[in-house]
């Protein structure tokens, strides 16, 4: 058998939940007046019950997440500030992965995955070779030496 909720406890459900009493009786399809006499009266409806009880289980699974949001940017802060030391740099090593058409040119991978292109003499840098470059604007490098 389902137990019986107190008018107390249906508005603290309701509160904790940002849901005013108007609110929820406009969920649940009954008139505003129904819904203060069935609250202060502790008149609860089985119906009432299994919405408030989702309502609570759904803002209990919020505060989960919550939790475990607050443990992943634990974890990914070091890396985070290891990523800004890197930027504040302005050089990275990068690896030439292609030569283009363009024989001035060399295109390369960071570590962090992402790609960008530099200015060379022809036949100076090879495919495969590691280069310390200094960031110049949107994806051009230079070479830093």
């Amino acid at each position: 058998m389902a137990t019986k909720m107190t008018g107390k406890e249906c508005m603290a459900i309701l509160a904790k939940a940002g849901i005013s009493r108007d609110e929820f009786a406009g969920m649940m399809g009954i008139k505003r007046s129904t819904m203060r006499t069935c609250v202060h009266g502790n008149r609860i409806s089985r119906k009432m019950v299994d919405k408030l009880r989702e309502l609570a289980g759904e803002e209990e699974e919020k505060e989960e997440i919550a939790e475990v949001d607050a443990m992943i940017k634990e974890v990914i802060k070091p890396y985070e500030e290891a990523v800004k030391k890197m930027d504040a740099s302005d050089v990275q090593m990068g690896k030439v992965y292609l030569i283009p058409q363009n024989k001035y040119l060399r295109l390369v991978e960071f570590a962090d995955g992402s790609h960008g292109k530099f200015r060379a003499k022809p036949g100076k840098y090879w495919v495969g070779d590691k280069i310390l470059l200094r960031h110049l604007e949107r994806d051009m490098w230079e070479v830093a030496k």
